[in-house]
């Protein structure tokens, strides 16, 4: 793989050189190969070259075949004093996705708004940054490998459970640059992602009034929340969700996540992709989107023959087939219509004293072909049986199905020796309607009864 580095900002300072030979050679010994594009050093103060030429130092890498990615390590002022000069009909026909953080959401939400293309919100000099390993290897697992490491971000829903859309914006200051101008993205049903480093109260109420004004928050489907550094350090400060409640519809869904920003180990997000972001919270647990970051925990409980003695497909015999059916989950909460819908249970525990939140098993619906009707099915490790645990987490996909979904009818199967599970099934409310022969576990060396339960 070959990369282009540029600085499409404020040019890179010469006494950065140390650290960009440094980040060529972390990427080298990745199977990475970087070069650095013209107008990269500043020269001038803070330019590294005109805005014509740094946008055509960028579309130079662009029209180069034999670049497969090209990622600005730049930040500052000046990213969208290129906007102009750069040619969005062949950036649209090039599958060739465009990286940078902070001053580069001017470019990353230009280059949206003018085609369509999806470009990564990362600051690649992360890697350099990196004292543990984890985001070198993060970063090589999901840029040179299949995995999605990088992209796997935590998050928390302040007010509302479920939002969906294209993702839009990145840092506030620079998004707001756009306001006004042909490279404004359309927000009408997007995320809006919103992210600050230097901003203080005055300047982030100042730019959530400006959204506000331009009727931005009447048209996305969600606010995911990143970090607002200089805000979330300083002593006795709002939080940003404080500041934003004001400005916002009270029904407008909004997350927060630690993990994008401007702190060091920052994780990646797509703008101009799909995503999805759910989470339903009962007394004790939370349920949020199963994904490869549970892969231990789920292979712990998916494996054991114990756990899964009445499961059709279950045992896992290898941690390639969990890892196998994460993937495939993974993919199918972030596409637009979703056939299934599969939740990690997370448990508060109590018990111990040290509130510690523990990935404890799955639950999840299957829809029919219509959307009208879903399939429950569920697992809890065998750590924590007998606490109630799958009644609590099926009444509360009960109700999302219900609320957020509108699906109207509900099915089970069990094998009828199952009694766990078809207790939890008639504390639902749900009936047992037939009885069939030929069931055949996975475990099992001959057929056996099941009950089918609906609702």
């Amino acid at each position: 793989m070959k990369i282009g580095l540029v600085s499409c900002s404020n040019g890179q300072p010469p006494e950065q050189k140390k650290n960009i030979s440094q980040l060529i050679q972390i990427l080298s010994d990745m199977g990475i190969s970087a070069v650095t594009a013209k107008h990269f050093y500043a020269k001038d103060g803070i330019f590294g070259g005109t805005a014509k030429e740094r946008a055509e130092a960028l579309m130079t890498f662009y029209q180069d075949k034999s670049i497969d990615a090209v990622f600005d390590v730049s930040g500052g002022d000046l990213a969208n004093e290129v906007l102009a000069f750069l040619d969005y009909g062949i950036i649209a026909g090039l599958e060739k996705m465009f990286w940078g953080y902070s001053d580069l959401t001017a470019i990353i939400n230009a280059v949206y708004a003018k085609t369509g293309r999806a470009s990564v919100l990362y600051q690649v000099k992360n890697l350099v940054r990196d004292n543990t390993g984890l985001q070198r290897k993060q970063f090589q697992a999901s840029v040179t490998g299949t995995k999605k490491d990088l992209y796997q971000i935590r998050y928390t829903f302040l007010q509302g459970q479920k939002m969906e859309g294209t993702v839009t914006g990145g840092n506030i200051r620079c998004l707001l640059k756009l306001a006004g101008t042909p490279y404004w993205p359309d927000m009408q049903g997007k995320i809006l992602l919103l992210e600050s480093l230097g901003a203080g109260i005055p300047q982030t109420a100042a730019f959530f009034s400006q959204l506000e004004q331009m009727g931005v928050f009447k048209q996305v489907s969600g606010i995911l929340l990143g970090t607002f550094t200089k805000l979330e350090q300083s002593e006795n400060a709002q939080t940003p969700f404080q500041l934003l409640s004001s400005h916002i519809p009270p029904a407008l869904p909004v997350a927060r996540t630690p993990d994008i920003g401007h702190s060091p180990d920052a994780k990646a997000i797509v703008i101009g992709s799909f995503q999805r972001f759910s989470e339903i919270k009962t007394k004790r647990l939370t349920l949020k989107p199963l994904g490869m970051q549970y892969l231990n925990t789920s292979h712990e409980y998916t494996k054991d023959p114990e756990n899964t003695k009445y499961m059709l497909y279950l045992p896992n015999d290898t941690i390639e087939d969990t890892i196998q059916f994460l993937e495939d989950t993974d993919r199918e909460w972030q596409k637009k219509e979703p056939s299934y819908y599969e939740f990690a249970i997370l448990y508060r525990d109590t018990i111990s004293g040290t509130g510690d939140t523990l990935h404890i098993g799955s639950i999840g619906i299957e829809l029919n072909a219509e959307k009208n009707e879903a399939e429950f099915g569920w697992i809890i490790s065998k750590k924590y049986w007998n606490r109630g645990i799958a009644f609590e987490a099926a009444q509360a996909l009960l109700s999302y199905a219900r609320q957020e979904l509108r699906i109207p009818h509900f099915t089970a199967h069990c094998d009828s020796e199952n009694t766990a599970s078809y207790h939890v099934m008639e504390k639902l409310g749900m009936k047992r309607t037939a009885v069939y022969g030929g069931r055949k576990n996975k475990q099992s060396q001959e057929e056996r009864t099941e009950y089918l339960y609906r609702l």
